[in-house]
């Protein structure tokens, strides 16, 4: 059984908010107008004649250059599959795929893993030069990037930390830092920070990147990680990058021995 739904094209616009609800799996998502002028959305490539459109591309495989108007698809925990243009704060809703443009963190995942392999990416010289200087490999520094910034130079968070290594000022300060949205300047004072938290907790690197997002004194009061949420999932976030790029690296220069 063909799975869409209709859609007065009065319910089009944004402010009135498209929704649908589906239950079938969602590859592409099509649209046309019906003998009676009425909106139709499918998942099924309309036959039999009909002149019909894309509606945008999934998420992960985005179309450069395509500026179609985003449509979201959410999973609820039966199964059913939402399908709206506007974004959706229920949190029993897991956003499953994006057609027209892809999510944040596709985007930043199609980013990263195009800059991650050492010799890759606009941030590549300085980033080896800078991890050579304190014997530090340059995936570490690029996996703390894509944690910070998703290697975005302009990046500023919610307190007040910029660019690629996400630098508060008074670190910056100290670090010599004057404008930390220059890409050398603060991929150096980010990978002497780090360097130095390494140091001061004797080369573990779970303590030293929590001291990099909580801060040291947070790390020495607790005698580990703190328990914090947000520093827990920062240095599983930047192990899980780094030992996936170490093993590709790896895996890497053992083909080139083969071959």
């Amino acid at each position: 059984m063909e799975n869409r739904r209709i859609l007065t094209a009065a319910l089009l616009s944004v402010a009135c908010g498209l929704v649908a609800w589906t239950t079938a799996a969602t590859a592409e998502l099509y649209t046309y107008l019906d003998a009676h002028g009425t909106r139709v959305y499918t998942d099924q490539r309309p036959s039999g004649g009909v002149t019909y459109s894309r509606v945008g591309t999934p998420a992960g495989r985005p179309t450069p250059g395509r500026s179609a108007g985003q449509i979201f698809v959410y999973q609820s925990p039966t199964g059913e599959r939402l399908v709206t243009n506007q974004r959706q704060q229920e949190q029993a809703l897991t956003l499953i795929a994006t057609y027209g443009r892809p999510t944040a963190s596709v985007r930043c995942r199609l980013t990263a893993d195009a800059v991650m392999p050492v010799g890759s990416g606009p941030f590549d010289a300085i980033i080896t030069q800078e991890a050579s200087a304190w014997n530090l490999d340059p995936l570490l520094i690029k996996s703390v990037i894509w944690v910070e910034s998703c290697f975005d130079q302009h990046a500023i968070s919610r307190v007040g930390a910029h660019g690629l290594m996400q630098l508060m000022p008074a670190t910056a300060a100290e670090l010599g830092v004057t404008d930390r949205f220059d890409p050398a300047q603060n991929i150096r004072g980010g990978v002497t920070y780090l360097a130095q938290m390494l140091d001061r907790f004797d080369r573990d690197l779970d303590l030293a990147l929590a001291a990099y997002n909580a801060g040291p004194g947070a790390v020495e009061r607790h005698n580990g990680i703190p328990p914090f949420a947000e520093t827990r999932n920062y240095v599983a976030r930047v192990n899980a990058h780094y030992q996936r790029h170490a093993a590709v690296a790896d895996e890497a220069g053992m083909q080139a021995k083969r071959d």
